[in-house]
C-alpha cells in the first residue's frame, strides 16, 4: 500500500510538472538561458581568462548572442575581419563582455565607429581590482604587444571596491561545476556548487522553471537589489577609509601602467542599480527597514573620485551614476540578465565620446 501510493504520488508530481511547463509555454513563454563554461579558462596569473579563437552562442536569459574571441582573448566583431589600418589604438579593462548585447552594441564598438581607433575589447566576465592591474601590467609590459595610445578602466559600485587592489583570485572555473549526488559540504559556498549544475541545466530546460524562479525571486527581494544584496560602498556601517583608498590605488596602479606604456588612461564608474532608480534609498528602506540611516547613496562616488583627484596619472575620471540618473529607467538594465542594456551602452558611449577624442589627439603623456 505505501509503495503505491509512493508511486501514485511521483506519477502525480511528473503529471504536474508536465502540465506547469506545457501551461508556461503556452501563455508565458520564457527565454532559456544557455552557460557558456568553454568560454573561459582557467590560468595561474589571472584566475581564469577568456579562451582564444573562440566563436559560440550565449544566452544570458534575454536573447542568443554570438561571441568571438581572438587570440589575444579579446572579444571581437564576429562579422569583420581584423583590422589592419589602426593609427590609434585603446586597450579596453573591465569586467564588461556584455554576454547579452550584440558587438556593434556595445560601447567599444560604437567608439571604434566614432574615432577610427581600434578597439582592444580585454574585459573578462567577473574581474575584480586586482585582476585589472594583473591584465593592465600583463597587456602593457608585453614587448611583443601593439601600442596602445588610450586605456580605459570600468569600475563597477557593486563589486569592484577593495582594500587589497593587488589581490588575485586562485584559478578557477566560471560557469562550471560537477554534478554530484550530495554537497561537498554543507557550507553556503558547498551548497551552491553542489546546486550549481543542476540550476543551469533547469534554466536551460524548463520555461517553467525560469517562470517560477523569477517570481520566487521578485517576492524575495523587494528592494529590488538582487541575488548579491546591498554593496559595501552603499552602507556607512561597513564601509571603511582603506576600501575607498584602495579602490582609488587600483585604479591608479592601472593609470601608472598606462602612463608607462606611452597611452593616455580614463576611468568610468558605474553605478549600482539602486543608485539610479532608488536614488535616495527610499526603496531599500521601506523593504528592509534597519537600514534606515545607513545608505549613503552617493558615498561612492564622492569618497572614489575625491582620492583619484590626488593621483596625476589618471587623465580623466567620469562618474555615469548622475548621467544615467538624468534618463532613469529599468529599461538600462536587461530584465533578466540584470546587467546593462544596449539603451545604457548608448548613454555611455555619449558620454565618454568626447573625452575619448580629445585624449586621442592629446598624445602620449610625458614620462
Amino acid at each position: 500500500m505505501t509503495l503505491r501510493r509512493l508511486g501514485w504520488a511521483a506519477l502525480l508530481a511528473v503529471l504536474a510538472v508536465v502540465v506547469a511547463e506545457a501551461l508556461v509555454r503556452a501563455f508565458a513563454p520564457q527565454v532559456l538561458q544557455h552557460d557558456v563554461p568553454e568560454l573561459w579558462v582557467r590560468d595561474a596569473a589571472l584566475g581564469w581568462r577568456h579562451r582564444p579563437d573562440v566563436d559560440l552562442i550565449a544566452n544570458t536569459g534575454e536573447r542568443d548572442v554570438e561571441i568571438c574571441i581572438d587570440a589575444l582573448g579579446d572579444r571581437v566583431d564576429c562579422h569583420k575581419p581584423a583590422r589592419t589600418d589602426c593609427a590609434k589604438r585603446i586597450l579596453w579593462l573591465g569586467d564588461f563582455e556584455a554576454l547579452s548585447i550584440p558587438f556593434q552594441d556595445t560601447v567599444w564598438a560604437k567608439l571604434e565607429a566614432d574615432t577610427g581607433a581600434c578597439t582592444y575589447a580585454a574585459g573578462v566576465g567577473s574581474y575584480y581590482m586586482g585582476q585589472y592591474v594583473g591584465m593592465a601590467r600583463e597587456r602593457l609590459r608585453d614587448p611583443a604587444a601593439p601600442h596602445y595610445d588610450l586605456v580605459m578602466l570600468a569600475v563597477y559600485v557593486g563589486n569592484d571596491f577593495t582594500p587589497d587592489p593587488e589581490l588575485i583570485p586562485p584559478a578557477q572555473d566560471v560557469q562550471w561545476r560537477p554534478y554530484r549526488l550530495f554537497p561537498a559540504s554543507l557550507s553556503q559556498q558547498g551548497i551552491w556548487d553542489w546546486f550549481y549544475p543542476y540550476n543551469a541545466w533547469l534554466e536551460s530546460h524548463s520555461q517553467a522553471y525560469v517562470a517560477g524562479r523569477a517570481a520566487i525571486r521578485r517576492a524575495l527581494d523587494p528592494g529590488d537589489v538582487g541575488v548579491y544584496g546591498v554593496p559595501d560602498p552603499l552602507l556607512r556601517s561597513r564601509v571603511t577609509p582603506a576600501l575607498f583608498d584602495g579602490t582609488a590605488k587600483g585604479i591608479a596602479l592601472v593609470a601608472q601602467e598606462a602612463h608607462a606604456h606611452g597611452a593616455r588612461f580614463l576611468v568610468v564608474m558605474h553605478p549600482f542599480r539602486s543608485q539610479v532608480l532608488d536614488p535616495k534609498g527610499e526603496k531599500l528602506v521601506h523593504a528592509l527597514p534597519k537600514l534606515a540611516g545607513d545608505i549613503d547613496m552617493d558615498q561612492p562616488s564622492r569618497e572614489i573620485f575625491r582620492r583619484l583627484a590626488t593621483y596625476p596619472e589618471i587623465d580623466r575620471a567620469i562618474d555615469l551614476l548622475p548621467v544615467l540618473r538624468a534618463h532613469a529607467s529599468p529599461d538600462l538594465w536587461e530584465p533578466v540578465d540584470a546587467h546593462l542594456s544596449a539603451a545604457a551602452y548608448q548613454l555611455w558611449f555619449e558620454t565618454v565620446r568626447q573625452p575619448v577624442r580629445e585624449l586621442l589627439a592629446e598624445g602620449p603623456p610625458d614620462r
